[in-house]
């Protein structure tokens, strides 16, 4: 590895490490905010935000397990073993998508349709994962 590889990666665990305190204040803080209210659209977001800061602290260790312990692999047979089932998950994750924008066309109130909105960013984002392991397969399978 050169020295400005090791720079490089160096950084990255560092800014990752720091990201992870910030994540960590961010868990406690929200759950602050929830003790102190008891209104429900305020503790749902602070539970949405909580959740969502525990899975990328979770999300940043596997990076940076990845980078100091064990690379990530993934073989052939591994994705082989559930892509049916991966495929199957993507087909509900569309029909989620498609039954979140049917309810918000359906709705003129303010709050709901942010709360959809949400929805269907998150059930997109899952989307997009479920795409990111197509491109893996792809990686493994060139002629797939």
């Amino acid at each position: 590895m050169t020295q400005k590889a090791a720079e490089n990666l160096d950084e990255l665990l560092s800014t990752l490490k720091r990201w992870q305190d910030i994540e960590t204040a961010t868990v406690s803080q929200t759950s602050a905010i929830m003790e102190k209210t008891k209104n429900p659209l305020i503790r749902l977001v602070m539970e949405i935000i909580r959740q969502d800061s525990a899975m990328h602290k979770r999300v940043q260790q596997v990076i940076i397990d990845s980078l100091e312990k064990e690379a990530f692999t993934l073989t052939p047979e591994e994705l082989a073993d559930v892509w049916d089932m991966i495929e199957e998950h993507a087909k509900m994750e569309k029909e989620t998508i498609e039954l979140a924008e049917k309810a918000r066309r359906n709705t003129r109130l303010f709050v709901q349709r942010h709360l959809l909105t949400y929805l269907i960013e998150d059930e997109q984002k899952h989307d997009r994962l479920l795409s990111q392991l197509e491109d893996f397969k792809r990686k493994i399978y060139p002629y797939a």
